[in-house]
């Protein structure tokens, strides 16, 4: 009887810890009970390989030059690279493959050289961009302040990203799809009128014009001095005029080579580049070390929106918006209570049948289901996991797990009552010969949910997630907590034990 009692008290205690978790420690929502906003992107993977064979084509031109081999012309697509040259086609092969390996394939139609990437480096270059997208946009989501957001990946092509919260579809594009390539660089000439820099470029290499926010042109050099790369922090701040503006802070090597451009730059302009615009061009006063701020015609919301995409950095390439949708709250709050009176009647229903079939038992079996959902809820509210509509059918489903439980132990008592056993005897083997196959039970429940908690879809995931912590939480409930009522009851014989 003494460990009976001590068995009760720990049940007690568990139960009690179990409420005061509940109460303290609210949990997580998701999309489709709290309303936010669901985008499909599509990454513009064929952009960023232009982007780079742009950069191999530059690469190769100046290899052919220190070869004697002259490029005559060359044409760059998202296909590959065609160089027109001439030369002997097996030194021309050569020196690629010594340069660049096993990068690319080349192709040779007389004078016409067709370099592209092998199969392999291009499904490993199509694979890294989305995988740093990816990354990139939880980085974002994650400085946002979205609690339980969803980033991962939908078939080959596509991201799917799920915002619970969040119910500006415009601000959500605007964090999302924003590329944040950020650029300090040195500034050559500045016009109003662009065909004067046009002019003007023809003395320079490596430039181009950018338009700026401010109406003007200006000449830069391609080669930045600092990118959105250097930077380690981003926060708001303010400029002379208490204007908003971005604050940031650099790493230590990219500290010293700003230090360095700023004070052999004095007096001349360097341009803040972000996506291709010039968002300012202040003239350098003095050497900046590790600190600075970007200045513009930003409002305090755009100047938080910057800094949480700066946050997060660059995105490697272009994202198209494939679909966005946005979810009300009023969906999610009527979909939180269709789940709640499913429970309730599902409770009610199962506690009438429970009582009436198996009387005191049934009534212990009751109070350990109420104790299982309750364990449930506790065990989401500690792992920080999201609950989901999909996951409220998991709790309601972990219901009908948890009275199968006892259904097949109180048979198997029944079994022992009709041999002849005693009512405390009866209990006890019942508990041990329907342990196993409970045991085998909730060991396949916890394999489909690790199965199933591998989809990448939020609803899978989250059925899982509430079935795995269902599971576990069943076995102490309606396997250690129901046996230890049913022998404290039959101990006391307050009522006739029926069975």
């Amino acid at each position: 009887m003494q460990r009976l009692k001590l068995h009760l008290i720990l049940i007690l205690l568990v139960t009690a810890g179990a409420i005061w978790t509940v109460l303290t420690k609210p949990i997580n929502y998701g999309l489709d009970l709290k309303g936010g906003i669901e985008i499909v992107i599509y990454p513009q993977v064929e952009k960023a390989l232009l982007s780079q064979y742009e950069k191999y084509a530059v690469s190769l031109v100046d290899i052919f030059n220190k070869e004697g081999l002259p490029v005559l012309d060359y044409k760059v697509s998202a296909e590959g690279i065609a160089f027109k040259l001439l030369g002997n086609s097996e030194k021309v092969v050569r020196i690629i493959k010594d340069n660049f390996g096993n990068l690319f394939e080349v192709e040779v139609k007389k004078d016409l050289y067709v370099v592209k990437l092998s199969e392999r480096q291009l499904r490993k270059f199509k694979e890294t961009i989305i995988s740093q997208t990816i990354e990139v946009l939880r980085k974002r989501v994650d400085n946002l302040g979205v609690v339980q957001a969803i980033v991962t990946r939908l078939g080959d092509k596509y991201i799917y990203v799920e915002l619970p919260g969040v119910l500006d579809p415009e601000r959500a594009k605007e964090i999302i799809g924003k590329t944040a390539k950020l650029e300090f660089l040195p500034v050559l000439e500045v016009a109003k009128d662009k065909k004067v820099l046009e002019e003007l470029a023809r003395k320079y290499k490596n430039v181009k014009i950018l338009e700026g926010e401010d109406g003007f042109y200006y000449l830069v050099e391609t080669s930045p001095v600092i990118t959105g790369s250097d930077l380690t922090d981003a926060y708001p701040s303010s400029d002379s005029f208490g204007r908003p503006a971005v604050g940031f802070s650099l790493s230590p090597e990219a500290s010293k080579r700003f230090a360095h451009f700023t004070q052999t730059h004095i007096g001349k302009r360097m341009a803040i580049v972000l996506d291709n615009r010039v968002v300012s061009a202040p003239v350098i006063q003095a050497k900046i070390y590790d600190k600075g701020i970007i200045t513009g015609r930003f409002t305090p919301q755009e100047v938080k929106n910057l800094v949480v995409i700066l946050k997060g950095g660059a995105l490697p390439t272009d994202l198209k918006i494939g679909e966005i949708r946005v979810i009300g709250p009023l969906l999610g709050k009527e979909a939180i209570k269709q789940g709640i009176w499913a429970f309730t009647g599902g409770i009610v229903l199962l506690t009438l049948i429970l009582i009436w079939r198996y009387k005191v038992a049934g009534l212990t079996a009751t109070l350990a289901v109420f104790h299982n959902a309750l364990l449930l809820w506790v065990g989401l509210a500690i792992l920080g996991a999201t609950l989901t509509l999909p996951g409220i059918a998991g709790i309601i489903l972990n219901m009908g797990i948890a009275v199968d439980s006892n259904v097949l132990i109180f048979e198997r008592v029944k079994e022992e009552l009709r041999k002849g056993a005693t009512l405390l005897k009866a209990v006890e083997l019942g508990y041990k010969r329907a342990l196993s196959a409970i045991v085998d039970s909730h060991i396949t429940l916890l394999v489909a949910a690790l199965i199933l908690s591998q989809f990448d879809a939020g609803p899978v995931k989250g059925f899982a997630v509430v079935l795995a912590i269902g599971t576990i939480a069943s076995f102490f409930s309606n396997v250690y907590m129901s046996k230890i009522l049913l022998d404290f009851v039959a101990r006391k014989r307050w009522v006739k034990f029926s069975i």
